[in-house]
C-alpha cells in the first residue's frame, strides 16, 4: 500500500515538474521509484524514508573558507559559491520532497523583498539538516546551519533555518535544473531550498565555517529530517 501511494505522488509529481519545452525534454523524465526496505525507496540517487521522513543523498565537500552563496549545488551549478556540490539533478530533490508531501511555501520571497515584511509561521516547510562524514574512523555530523558563518557576528544561521520553497518556473521551465541551484544561504528564486534567517536577503556576509567544515572533496551523506506533521 505505501508503494502504491508513493507511486500515486508520483504521477502529479510528474504533472508539476514536467517540461513542455523542446529543448528541455531530455531533463523531463524521473527515474522510476524502487522499494529497498520497509518505507524506504531508492528514487535515483536519492534514498526516501517514508515512515521517518527523511531524504538522504551523497554529496562531495566544495569549499573549506571564503564567501558563501550556496550550501549545496549541483555539480554543474556555481560550486565557487557553495559548500557542497552534488550529481543529484535539483529536479529529483524538488520531486522527493513532494513525494513525502512537504509543503512548499509560496509566500516567501514575496515577503522577503517587501517594504515591509511580514512575520511568518514556516514551521510546515522547514527542513531539519545533517552532514555525516568520515574522518580517520570518526564519524563526524554537523548541520548544513552550523558550516555557514555570519561575518558581522561570526554566529551560524540560526536552526532550521532551510524552508522548502521550490525554484522558480518560467514558461514551463523549472529554473534550478538550468543553474544547479539547490540550497541557497543568500535568497535565490531558483533554488529548491531558501534560508529563512535575517540576513538571507544579504549577499556578502555568509562564509564557510572553516573550522567545522570537512576536508575538500571529503564524501559527505546529506540528510534532510521532514517535520511529523500532526
Amino acid at each position: 500500500m505505501k508503494k502504491k501511494i508513493l507511486l500515486s505522488n508520483l504521477f502529479s509529481v510528474f504533472l508539476i515538474l514536467s517540461f513542455p519545452s523542446p529543448a528541455e525534454e531530455a531533463n523531463q523524465n524521473l527515474p522510476s521509484i524502487q522499494k529497498v526496505g520497509e518505507a524506504k525507496f531508492q528514487f535515483g540517487e536519492i534514498l526516501l524514508d517514508q515512515h521517518k521522513r527523511i531524504v538522504e543523498f551523497n554529496a562531495t565537500s566544495n569549499q573549506k573558507n571564503g564567501l558563501i552563496e550556496y550550501a549545496l549545488v549541483h555539480e554543474s551549478g556555481k560550486t565557487h559559491e557553495s559548500l557542497f556540490r552534488t550529481k543529484v539533478r535539483p529536479q529529483i530533490l524538488h520531486a522527493s520532497l513532494l513525494l513525502l508531501k512537504q509543503p512548499v511555501e509560496s509566500r516567501f520571497f514575496e515577503n522577503l523583498w517587501s517594504e515591509e515584511p511580514r512575520k511568518l509561521d514556516l514551521g510546515k516547510s522547514r527542513i531539519r539538516t545533517e552532514v555525516q562524514w568520515d574522518q580517520n574512523g570518526t564519524l563526524h555530523t554537523s548541520s548544513l546551519e552550523e558550516l555557514s558563518l555570519n561575518t558581522k557576528d561570526k554566529s551560524s544561521l540560526r536552526d532550521g533555518a532551510f524552508i522548502f520553497t521550490g525554484s522558480k518556473k518560467i514558461e514551463g521551465t523549472y529554473l534550478a535544473e538550468l543553474s544547479g541551484s539547490m540550497i541557497a544561504v543568500y535568497a535565490d528564486e531558483e533554488a529548491v531550498i531558501n534560508s529563512s534567517d535575517h540576513d538571507s536577503n544579504n549577499d556578502d556576509v555568509w562564509i564557510a565555517n572553516e573550522k567545522q567544515m570537512p576536508e575538500l572533496e571529503t564524501p559527505v551523506r546529506i540528510r534532510f529530517l521532514l517535520p511529523k506533521g500532526d
